[in-house]
């Protein structure tokens, strides 16, 4: 971290708009993280889901008796408990 040196004057404070900057450009870092994270995950998440419905459906058979009670069901399900998104 660099050492600059704040003062305070009649017209406001020298050194705080990049001082200020620094800590936007952080924050936006952070978020740009955060966000990428969260996509990975729920990435992760929706595949393993995927994997699962598949799972279910064949039984271990190697093909499975498509219905769409299970997705509908599991639809109807999920939207009451999360909201929307799950049709």
């Amino acid at each position: 971290m660099r050492s600059s040196k704040m003062q305070i004057t009649e017209n406001g404070i020298t050194g705080f708009s990049d001082f200020a900057g620094g800590i936007e450009v952080l924050l936006e870092a952070a978020r740009r993280t955060s966000a990428r994270s969260v996509n990975a995950v729920m990435t992760a998440t929706y595949w393993e889901i995927g994997r699962r419905i598949v799972e279910f459906e064949q039984g271990g058979e190697k093909r499975a008796r498509y219905g769409k009670k299970l997705l509908k069901n599991l639809s109807a399900k999920l939207t009451k408990r999360f909201g929307k998104g799950f049709s």
